[in-house]
């Protein structure tokens, strides 16, 4: 019986398989069992990095905080935490693609003179496009850590198996090397379109994510931590 490793790429876990549903309270180890029912799991390694508010009622970081407290109870999981980093910078608006009452969020208005506005910047413009100040949050570290637990893992032998669960083609090389010390490395694909060429030519197999998994893989309302503290499912994700 193989004894696996999970590898779990929070981020991208995050917008392939739970993003605007309520699903987000998952039971990593229940999803590792349903994904290799006849493996022995070793340790799943979940890659995360920790949110901050963004503005003044922005509690996502207090929901994030208690799913990784949940998570930590259990003596399966390892949590490795990279860093966001968040840039303002020039981005092109699409303000030639798209009505002017699809470009804001909130609407600008009134809409007669927002499209007066964005006519009259682009009329100006020595470029075929508008350019807008955006703020800019970015994942630094977690792609480099699970890469690096992956081979580390596998150079060591502490596994036979390893799964890993992203879409991301930058960890196309790792999952190759990986491959390299003679263990399998099996690609589980979140998010609902295609996989990336990229993962699926390195990777030794992949096992199919069907939509209705998450929801089967959910942790009790209420769990207790390493020092049996409640833990409470945030009522945003009921």
């Amino acid at each position: 019986m193989a004894r696996t490793y999970v590898y779990i790429d929070a981020l991208n876990f995050y917008y392939g398989a739970v993003k605007n549903t309520a699903n987000k309270w998952v039971d990593f180890e229940a999803l590792a069992r349903l994904l290799v029912p006849r493996d022995t799991i070793g340790c799943i390694r979940y890659f995360t990095a920790p949110i901050t508010p963004r503005y003044a009622t922005d509690k996502g970081h207090e929901r994030q905080n208690a799913l990784l407290r949940a998570m930590g109870g259990n003596p399966l999981i390892k949590i490795h935490k990279g860093h966001f980093r968040s840039d303002v910078k020039w981005r092109a608006l699409a303000d030639q693609q798209f009505a002017v009452r699809d470009l804001f969020r909130p609407q600008l208005y009134p809409d007669v003179v927002a499209r007066w506005l964005i006519a009259s910047s682009r009329r100006r413009s020595t470029k075929p496009f508008s350019a807008v100040r955006v703020l800019i949050d970015e994942e630094k570290g977690s792609d480099v850590n699970l890469g690096s637990y992956l081979v580390y893992d596998a150079s060591t032998k502490a596994c036979s198996k390893a799964i890993v669960i992203t879409n991301d083609s930058d960890l196309a090389e790792p999952i190759r090397l990986a491959t390299t010390f003679g263990i399998q490395v099996g690609l589980v694909n979140p998010h609902p379109g295609t996989t990336s060429r990229h993962l699926r030519q390195v990777a030794s197999f992949q096992i199919p994510f069907r939509r209705g998994v998450v929801a089967k893989c959910q942790l009790p309302a209420t769990v207790l931590d390493h020092r049996g503290r409640q833990i409470h499912r945030p009522k945003e994700w009921r």
